[in-house]
């Protein structure tokens, strides 16, 4: 029981951080008087940033030296509780008043509050699922949860066994998002137990999930229309209930999470830019928040970079292809989205480079006319294996993808709509890189995309969704 209170409280005060984050980067949004805002989009932003933060707090405070603790730990939880809990007094007033002054029928109120308990409780049960097992997969224990140990028992980020090469095995260079978060929980309860600290993984979940509807409801000003969107991309089953999603400790759930978030506000500044009269609070905010949960995904997994420069490069063929009369402030919002990603991940990119190398794949190193062309008999067998596992494995994986496809071809005009082609630009830049990453790659393509292909498909499955909802929810004005 005194396991449960430690790691109760310590979501809490997790949770408090990313508020206080979350309510300071979307304070001008909500004094605005021309976009109405939703409740979960702060609960959810809060809960995804809170991971986020904690772990940038942590690597900061040991990159700088300084040692880590229990006192550390318990500083940071009741820190979090205060702010938190000053942040919901805030956010709870002015939301009952935009409440009294927004007219809505008594069954929209009755369907939102379905659909609510529906997304808590699938949020439950998937944190109860998690628990029922430790750590138990190889990557959730030999990339992550060693490190985490290591962290804990030794109490700096400087110490000799991280710098290992055999040690840390084939993963030295793998970001700490997951293990500084993990190293958080074993301070709080003063000993490795790597069933507890997989709780942040199911959390994460359910802060995208509920950041996802409030961001969608923003935006496109239906929000009956919008939980029914939000309870899709609760019900894919590669997030929950896929044993390698959101329910382990790997770190393509997490992924999945941060890219999510990053989509969502990329293409919510899109969609705003193209209103009559867009609010210049929203446009002024939306790429700093883009720019943080995409610093997070770098953090998190390698993929992250990849991620990262395919959202500048579709935001970037966006502003060319349709905001030419506007191309300066175009590029200074991409300057901004950038830059703020670049600030959050260089201190680590700066440490990483005194971490060993031993086997990772150099995949910039890699680009060459010779691989690619000896990778080319592998394009067919690629090309086939995620086609079969997007649409011929469907009943396993998810609907995700034959939905995209009947909501292209439903309306193929609003496909057009400069957020609509962002996030199909960035789903085929993804899928994309993802063959080219196999045909350069110095394993069999078999070995290589074979084993990842499932794990990746997962990590866009949010972006893949959020274009569904895009083309079936009118946001014209």
């Amino acid at each position: 029981m005194t396991d449960l209170m430690l790691v109760l409280l310590s979501v809490a005060g997790i949770w408090g951080v990313g508020l206080t984050v979350a309510q300071v980067l979307l304070a001008p949004i909500f004094r605005s008087t021309q976009t109405q805002t939703s409740l979960t989009e702060l609960l959810g932003l809060g809960l995804v940033f809170g991971f986020g933060t904690t772990a940038f707090f942590y690597f900061l405070w040991g990159w700088i030296g300084f040692r880590y603790s229990s006192i550390l730990a318990s500083f940071w939880m009741v820190l979090g509780l205060i702010l938190g809990t000053g942040t919901l007094l805030v956010r709870f007033r002015a939301s009952r008043k935009t409440a009294e002054e927004t007219e809505t029928s008594a069954a929209d109120k009755d369907f939102k509050t379905l659909c609510l308990a529906i997304v808590l409780f699938l949020g439950l049960t998937t944190v109860i699922q998690s628990l029922m097992t430790p750590q138990r997969f190889w990557d959730e224990r030999a990339i992550f949860g060693l490190k985490s140990i290591v962290l804990f028992q030794e109490g700096t980020l400087q110490n000799e066994a991280l710098l290992h090469p055999d040690f840390v095995q084939y993963h030295p260079k793998y970001p700490l998002l997951i293990p500084l978060n993990e190293t958080h929980f074993y301070l709080l309860l003063g000993e490795v137990n790597d069933r507890w600290s997989k709780i942040m993984f199911p959390l994460l979940y359910l802060g995208m999930v509920l950041c996802f509807q409030g961001v969608l409801q923003r935006t496109t000003r239906q929000p009956a229309r919008t939980w029914m969107f939000t309870l899709m991309l609760a019900t894919v089953p590669s997030m929950v209930p896929w044993e390698y999603g959101f329910l382990s400790g790997q770190g393509d759930g997490p992924v999945s999470c941060f890219h999510t978030m990053t989509l969502l506000y990329l293409w919510s500044f899109l969609s705003e830019l193209k209103r009559t009269e867009p609010d210049p609070a929203v446009l002024k905010t939306l790429p700093l928040v883009a720019g943080m949960s995409a610093g997070m995904t770098v953090f998190t997994k390698d993929e992250g970079i990849a991620f990262f420069l395919i959202d500048l490069i579709a935001f970037t063929m966006i502003s060319l292809f349709y905001f030419r009369d506007r191309l300066l402030s175009m590029a200074l919002t991409a300057v901004k989205f950038g830059l703020t990603t670049l600030l959050l991940i260089t201190p680590w990119l700066l440490y990483r480079k005194h971490l060993p190398a031993t086997t990772e794949m150099t995949y910039f190193s890699r680009m060459q006319i010779t691989n690619l062309t000896e990778g080319v008999a592998a394009l067919q067998w690629a090309v086939t294996h995620l086609l079969e596992c997007m649409f011929l494995e469907a009943w396993r994986w998810g609907l995700q993808w034959w939905a995209l496809l009947i909501s292209l071809f439903a309306f193929p005009a609003r496909a057009f709509r400069p957020q609509q082609l962002f996030l199909l630009l960035n789903l085929a830049g993804a899928l994309t890189a993802l063959i080219i990453a196999g045909m350069i790659a110095p394993t069999p393509v078999q070995e290589h995309i074979g084993g990842s292909s499932l794990r990746f498909l997962l990590q866009i499955s949010g972006g893949a969704m959020l274009f569904i909802a895009g083309q079936w929810l009118d946001d014209s004005e």
